[in-house]
């Protein structure tokens, strides 16, 4: 197989149960996806006689396949075939056909999806779970499509045997943007100390006001993952991102992030089947680092554990909901005195809406940031934030994205005795992020996208604004 197709070629003769329910739940997905991509989807030229529509209706595979020996090289007869025998569960008659009409299509998502069905069939769910896993990140497939491909994955790992599935998928991107503030500076001209008997103000030098101006990000990310046999699975996630403007060398940063998470997914209670719903669980641990060439130096270790709750499906869609709890160590080496760990509560509602291409995730969390030195101007300080996420596919190859949290935190104390003569800190914070990717191939993504941050606060040194917009690529492999 071309290097494009990533399959494992070792094959097993068995033929276990899950594959049949995984094969049903695929074969759902690749009607879906076919109907999907129809439109955007145009075959190479082929020969009238092998690709006409009387002969592709067909609905017997030994009548089709009858014309083999002449239509060999042409891939739309090849996959209406192999199409044809998944149908009849001749999953292992499927594998030739779809194997060669790969050959001349290897990005065809339609044929990928029906060959990871007549693996699975055939017995080797290894292999077509690496397919699966690596569909699941295609550019092509809505976003729904993807999340029934991720629930496939799982029914098949459950009954993969003794030994693990395991797929990685890298990407990489860059892209051009413009910020009106690049270094999150307050809006202000001139700031007001209060003295015990008088009142100074002063002006805020301009350095240290907003400064506008173009910035480029590239960022290198990794993600693998490691199915067992009981259904559980590892996951690992990296991250290298860089930021640089070349007018304002204080604005660049380098940042990196590192999160692997154990995941015991719940299952849904299923009609005429002795199987209960039984809850899930998962378990996390994450790294991340900061350094900015303004000086600033962030390091920050987190852990989190909760419960995953059985998946349901309603009016509403397929919706899935996780509750936990979360720890953090904070350390900004910059200025230690800031340092501090977060302890709270958080939970994550998602839902798949049943018309397909639109999915929505609510995640809310509540908490407080205590201090490693109890001189922290401020104190302890409560945090809550509440954030929306939602994509939409308007097309086999475009995806609309759309991101917005608000979040507000409150000290224990007063900040300072020179700003508003003690007066305690809140702060409210709005971030909003619209962006829209279209698949240029199935490997290529171009994406375009607006950016806002808006925050408030008792204290006017905290308040600041910015917008912006971008435009970048991305590559996955």
């Amino acid at each position: 197989m071309p290097n494009s197709t990533p399959i494992n070629a070792t094959r097993c003769p068995a033929l276990p149960r899950c594959a049949y329910m995984g094969a049903a739940l695929l074969w759902w997905a690749a009607a879906q996806a076919q109907a999907q991509s129809a439109a955007d989807h145009t075959p190479p030229p082929a020969s009238p006689a092998c690709t006409s529509p009387a002969l592709l209706s067909t609905l017997d595979a030994d009548a089709l396949a009858t014309h083999l020996q002449r239509c060999y090289i042409h891939p739309v007869y090849l996959a209406r075939l192999g199409h044809l025998y998944n149908l009849q569960q001749r999953y292992t008659e499927a594998v030739d056909p779809l194997e060669r009409a790969l050959l001349f299509e290897p990005d065809n998502p339609d044929t990928q999806l029906d060959y990871a069905l007549a693996l699975a069939g055939h017995g080797d769910t290894a292999s077509a779970l690496n397919l699966v896993l690596a569909l699941q990140q295609h550019p092509q497939l809505p976003p729904t499509l993807r999340q029934g491909l991720q629930k496939t994955s799982q029914l098949w790992a459950s009954g993969a045997g003794a030994v693990p599935a395991q797929g990685t998928r890298i990407s990489a991107g860059v892209r051009l943007g413009h910020d009106s503030n690049l270094l999150g500076a307050p809006n202000l001209g001139s700031i007001t100390l209060t003295l015990p008997t008088e009142s100074i103000t002063l002006p805020v030098d301009a350095n240290s006001r907003p400064r506008p101006g173009w910035f480029t990000r590239t960022d290198l990310r990794l993600h693998h993952v490691r199915v067992q046999a009981d259904g559980s699975r590892w996951e690992l996630q990296a991250a290298a991102l860089q930021r640089n403007s070349p007018r304002l060398n204080t604005a660049n940063s380098t940042q990196a992030e590192l999160q692997l998470e154990h995941i015991r997914p719940a299952t849904a209670a299923r009609a005429g089947v002795l199987a209960p719903a039984t809850w899930g669980h998962y378990a996390s641990a994450t790294l991340a680092t900061l350094q900015s060439h303004a000086g600033t130096r962030y390091t920050s270790q987190g852990m989190n554990a909760g419960v995953e709750l059985p998946p349901a499906s309603t009016i509403t869609g397929h919706c899935a909901l996780r509750l936990g709890l979360e720890w953090q160590n904070r350390q900004l080496h910059s200025n230690a005195v800031l340092s501090g760990h977060y302890a709270g509560i958080s939970s994550q509602w998602g839902c798949t809406l049943p018309s397909g291409g639109l999915y929505w995730q609510l995640t809310a969390r509540a908490g407080q940031d205590r201090p490693h030195d109890t001189t922290r101007p401020g104190g302890a300080q409560d945090q809550y934030s509440l954030r929306a996420h939602a994509s939409v596919a308007s097309s086999a190859a475009t995806t609309w994205l759309l991101d917005a949290e608000a979040s507000h935190s409150r000290d224990a104390t007063g900040y300072s005795p020179l700003l508003l003569n003690y007066r305690r800190r809140t702060t409210s914070r709005l971030t909003l992020r619209a962006e829209v990717q279209h698949a240029l191939t199935p490997h290529v993504a171009a994406l375009v996208g607006l950016e806002a941050v808006a925050q408030s606060a008792s204290l006017p040194l905290f308040a600041l604004h910015s917008r912006g917009g971008y435009a970048g690529l991305r590559v996955q492999w």
